[in-house]
């Protein structure tokens, strides 16, 4: 135990990211990873006189990267499947994403 007192503060460029995704690889010393948001467009949708969903278009923009020690990657990992776990005690499992893409090829006006 340290004898250090530790306080805490919000960076001054602190903002919430409603995470759409995240790519990266591992490098010499860890992970480094970008975190990605997206954004339904709607702009040509609304300038053209036929109102067609096949014109909105997704924005992806990469707001954030990150770069994790190996020990951090582990820490997250358990982190990540403890948060997984109180969630779908509390609400359901939550599908895989191989098995979204199978349900909409078997249902594809849903």
């Amino acid at each position: 135990m340290s004898d250090h007192i530790i306080k805490g503060e919000y960076s001054t460029s602190y903002k919430r990211i409603n995470v759409a995704g995240i790519l990266g690889g591992v490098v010499p010393g860890g992970l480094e990873a970008i975190i990605y948001s997206e954004e339904k467009r709607a702009e040509q949708v609304l300038e053209s006189p036929n109102l067609s969903s096949n014109r909105i278009t997704i924005k992806r923009t990469a707001e954030v990267e990150l770069v994790i020690d190996p020990m951090q990657m582990k820490s997250i990992q358990l982190w990540l499947q403890r948060k997984i776990e109180d969630y779908e005690r509390l609400f359901a499992r939550i599908p895989s994403p191989e098995e979204v893409d199978n349900k909409a090829k078997r249902n594809p006006q849903q």
